[in-house]
């Protein structure tokens, strides 16, 4: 009867335990607060690092955003050509051109979202 008590006992020790380290693995995150933002305006200060690339949009707003992309080879780029003939290089024709930009922002880095997709206004400024 002792050995069973004490099984009994172990088992709600047990419990408890995994019961507490959820609650702890839970209240340890941080809340989901990460939101989806189109801005549109002129791309500058454009830097790729093999498939990842940064830039910089100065959006009609007056606002500035610091985009990401941890592989842009999977963002979708739309151009306002339709029908244009060969790729679309971000990394060396996306500097000075227009574009709206699709992201969705982040907490604690050095950038304010990473980049979902973007439309280009491929014509030459004048």
């Amino acid at each position: 009867m002792a050995r069973l008590f004490l099984i009994g006992w172990m088992m709600v020790l047990v419990y408890l335990s995994l019961s507490l380290q959820r609650v702890r693995f839970t209240a340890g995150r941080p809340a989901s607060d990460h939101t989806r933002m189109d801005a549109d305006g002129e791309v500058n200060d454009v830097n790729c690092s093999g498939v990842e690339m940064m830039l910089k949009l100065s959006a009609s707003n007056n606002r500035k955003f610091k985009v990401h992309s941890r592989d842009y080879t999977r963002v979708e780029i739309s151009e306002d050509v339709p029908f244009q003939a060969g790729d679309f290089n971000p990394c060396t024709e996306l500097e000075g051109k227009t574009a709206t930009i699709a992201f969705v922002t982040v907490n604690a880095k050095n950038y304010d979202g990473e980049i979902q997709s973007m439309e280009v206004d491929t014509r030459k400024k004048k």
